[in-house]
């Protein structure tokens, strides 16, 4: 008879995938990528979740991201992916890692995959934002800045200047009114490999076309959110 334990083992040994998807919201997009790793790396260990750890003087659970966040945004849809060494019940693990972490870090979906995290090329974002401007009149200076494929954003990265055309990508992009002072922005963003788009470069374009952050930064400001994750054909991806 075999042992349960022998059917939940792999033959040879390799790491099994369990993915996640989870929630970072609240005061919790303060904190980098590299924070998040080892946040949910002591809460995996602490839930006694069995982790198949990697070699060498310092194993830590191995864990796969999808694609990370900036500091300061939001995700309604982040993913990674517990590398196991037997299989457990998904509702199980999902129940063990909300138990040791905070609750604007939320893991709401679990299940073995049939394809790989690089699968997802798309996301969708929303962007909230508030101004000491006219609402109207500066929804429709975005939405003709966003409709031109030359639309830039100028950064300076260790010292050297460097220029980015975000506006091939936010030809889709809408712009909704939400107040006398409030917008809604909308848009789809790349984020396989060669192809990511960071929203926050969007923002950075707009503001240097505009100066739609210049004044007080409580009045003058945005909250970048994600919404949704997507495959090649822009449909939900799992």
């Amino acid at each position: 008879m075999v042992s349960e334990e022998k059917v939940n083992r792999p033959a040879d040994n390799t790491p099994i995938r369990l993915r996640f998807w989870f929630r970072k919201v609240g005061r919790l997009r303060y904190i980098s990528h590299l924070e998040l790793v080892r946040t949910v790396s002591k809460a995996a260990t602490r839930a006694g979740i069995p982790c198949w750890f990697t070699q060498g003087f310092n194993p830590v659970p191995k864990i796969v991201f999808g694609t990370p966040m900036s500091v300061g945004m939001e995700s309604e849809c982040e993913l990674m992916e517990l590398r196991l060494t037997e299989r457990i019940e998904p509702a199980d693990a999902l129940a063990r890692l909300n138990a040791a972490t905070p609750a604007e870090l939320t893991f709401f979906d679990a299940y073995y995959p049939d394809n790989k995290l690089t699968d997802q090329c798309f996301a969708e974002y929303e962007i909230l934002l508030r101004t000491e401007r006219d609402a109207e009149q500066l929804a429709k200076t975005f939405r003709a800045l966003l409709a031109d494929p030359t639309l830039t954003c100028r950064n300076l990265t260790h010292g050297k200047a460097s220029e980015r055309v975000v506006g091939k990508q936010t030809g889709d992009a809408k712009v909704e009114v939400t107040g006398e002072h409030t917008l809604r922005l909308t848009m789809t963003l790349g984020t396989s490999q060669g192809e990511f788009l960071n929203p926050d470069y969007v923002m950075t374009a707009l503001d240097q076309a505009t100066g739609f952050l210049e004044g007080s930064p409580l009045e003058n400001t945005y909250l970048i959110r994600r919404l949704t994750a997507l495959d090649k054909d822009k449909k939900t991806f799992r």
